[in-house]
């Protein structure tokens, strides 16, 4: 992917949602690090595509013992984590990311566009929704499953254990990328605002404007007090808000200003990560914001285009598009360059972790959903 088209791609999300790419992704040169490939799904099947049928009312269907069994190559195995699963193969460039304790989730962003899981480890990919408007962003709690519909200027969510997509709310613009806590969802908007609504709806199915006129905020995340987004053009900033919204007359907290094209996000108890998709970085600072003349902790740099970005209690991982792409690990504390996690993976793109394992999506026109053991 070349850095114009990645901009390209970008600015696409950032507008009237992701849409799939119709160019076909080049070929990796010959001399690319091997990757050993093991389907997640129908075993050796290398055309396993995703179940495009009715989510039916019901239980939710379970990981099976064949599921858990479905990929046995773990990073045990091949300490370098190039030991992959392919968990859904054949995916017209997949959008937002997520995991819970038993499955992936994903979206696919086409103006007919759905959200769909597998189990960890692989097994069967569920439709959950479809027919939506290029959903985007999705996030899950034990209840239900959450996305942006960018192309619709709606909220949605559907439930776990199965049933019809509602609204949660509808929003001032295109919605980009959201977040759940416990009780409510949030997102942010084309338009420049951060929005939410209780987890089951308002009333009247508006959103609450949380924060204003900011310059094109992009992905977001939460925690028990604040809503932290990058502020991906404009002010290009790091920013947080109270999740009460800012209140009248003040502003949003800068956690980092004159950022290079900031994008991703991902929280810890105590710091804020990022990727600068312009300076070709992944850039660390404290919740409470860069002291003033300071500047945030470079954790790599020189990277191209870095896109995801997730944190664990030891590692930040991070995944680049183009050039040399993969998946990289870098020690929360730095101290040293960033470590190919898993080389080989043009078009890298969201990652997501959870205590055993990485996921990523593979953004192009013939993408897929991947994960490795850590």
């Amino acid at each position: 992917m070349s850095v114009s088209r990645t901009f390209a791609v970008l600015a696409a999300l950032a507008g009237t949602g992701c849409s799939s790419s119709s160019a076909a992704p080049p070929i990796h040169d010959a001399g690319a690090p091997d990757v050993t490939v093991h389907e997640g799904g129908a075993a050796g099947d290398a055309s396993f595509t995703a179940d495009t049928g009715t989510f039916e009312a019901g239980l939710a269907d379970s990981p099976t013992e064949e599921d858990a069994e479905a990929g046995p190559c773990t990073r045990s195995d091949v300490p370098d984590g190039s030991c992959v699963l392919a968990l859904a193969a054949g995916q017209s460039a997949p959008s937002g990311l997520t995991v819970d304790s038993h499955y992936v989730y994903w979206t696919l962003g086409e103006a007919d566009g759905g959200v769909f899981r597998t189990p960890i480890g692989g097994g069967t990919v569920t439709t959950l929704a479809s027919g939506q408007a290029s959903p985007l962003g999705v996030a899950v709690d034990a209840q239900n499953v959450y996305w942006s519909n960018s192309g619709g200027n709606t909220v949605m969510s559907a439930p776990l254990d199965g049933g019809a997509a509602t609204l949660v709310m509808t929003t001032p613009d295109n919605p980009l990328y959201v977040a759940v806590d416990g009780t409510s969802v949030y997102a942010t908007t084309s338009g420049g605002s951060v929005v939410s609504a209780p987890v089951g709806g308002a009333a009247d199915g508006g959103a609450t404007v949380l924060a204003a006129d900011q310059g094109q905020p992009g992905l977001l995340a939460v925690d028990d007090a604040s809503v932290y987004f990058t502020n991906y053009t404009g002010a290009s900033s790091v920013v947080s808000i109270p999740k009460g919204g800012v209140p009248e007359g003040g502003a949003p907290l800068v956690i980092a200003a004159n950022e290079n094209l900031p994008f991703a996000i991902a929280l810890d108890a105590t710091h804020v990560y990022w990727t600068a998709i312009g300076s070709g970085s992944v850039r660390v600072a404290p919740k409470t914001g860069v002291p003033d003349g300071g500047q945030p902790t470079v954790l790599a740099s020189g990277q191209d285009t870095p896109a995801g970005v997730a944190v664990d209690s030891t590692n930040v991982y991070f995944t680049s598009e183009i050039s040399a792409g993969g998946v990289f690990v870098v020690a929360l504390a730095g101290g040293g360059p960033p470590v190919p996690f898993v080389p080989g993976q043009s078009y890298a793109n969201v990652v997501v972790v959870d205590a055993t394992n990485v996921y990523w999506t593979d953004f192009s026109s013939n993408g897929s959903v991947m994960q490795v053991a850590k």
